[in-house]
């Protein structure tokens, strides 16, 4: 559960277990509720079959501390629910399956996540994991509250280096330690963004990062253009 302190736009600066969001974590100490791994592409039936599947974990789990995942595949509609239910069965931080998939699938994870956030508890903390650096200002202006360090590690063992504005492959020889670079990276984007919630900038970072990658650019007209009444609702008028 999230402890909201302050807005900047969607965006929300609290606690989370005596930290300030956003947090990172470690993903190898991440303690979740079992669920049933699901394909993002997949038939709507399978889907809710698999995502009542994972329901039905979850509401065994005696330990509600844990962090419940949402599953639904591709729909929105199925994500929306299986969060609601989570919440009913007492979960207070839950986390997004397939989102290497959303990342590469811009109107998908607009909708998913903000369908989400828009019809949970306020205090219910949404963690994204698998993000890139370059993606987490837009994600944390949105909504997103938790990440965790998994893709900085996963691109290093690529020998790939992860800047706030780039991935570099190998040939590129800017660093002697990939891994320790990447989670560097990934450390001060998480702070750069705090800071900017802080100073009411988020949208000014999310807004200079859509400048140095296409895909980022893709996902901030999406979300400008689809989502204007969620952006306002939070957005403080000068």
């Amino acid at each position: 559960m999230i402890k909201i302190n302050s807005h900047d736009g969607p965006g929300r600066l609290g606690k989370y277990n005596e930290e300030t969001t956003p947090i990172l974590l470690e993903y190898n100490k991440i303690d979740k509720v079992e669920n049933i791994l699901t394909p993002y592409k997949i038939q709507k039936e399978i889907a809710e079959e698999y995502m009542h599947e994972t329901l039905k974990l979850a509401q065994e789990e005696t330990d509600k501390e844990k962090i419940a995942v949402i599953q639904g595949a591709q729909y929105t509609d199925l994500r929306v629910e299986c969060a609601q239910k989570l919440e009913e069965y007492g979960y207070t931080t839950l986390m997004f399956a397939n989102t290497d998939e959303l990342q590469r699938n811009p109107q998908d994870l607009l909708d998913i996540i903000i369908n989400v956030r828009e019809n949970i508890n306020p205090t219910t903390a949404l963690y994204f994991p698998f993000a890139t650096t370059q993606i987490i200002p837009i994600l944390s202006y949105i909504g997103i509250d938790i990440f965790d360090n998994s893709r900085a590690i996963y691109e290093a063992k690529n020998d790939y280096l992860m800047t706030s504005t780039n991935i570099y492959e190998k040939n590129y020889a800017i660093t002697d330690n990939i891994e320790e670079e990447n989670i560097r990276q990934l450390k001060f984007t998480i702070k750069e963004v705090r800071e900017n919630m802080k100073n009411k900038t988020l949208r000014n970072l999310t807004e200079q990062k859509a400048t140095t990658n296409p895909e980022l650019m893709t996902l901030h007209r999406l979300l400008d253009k689809n989502y204007q009444t969620y952006l306002q609702k939070y957005t403080q008028l000068y």
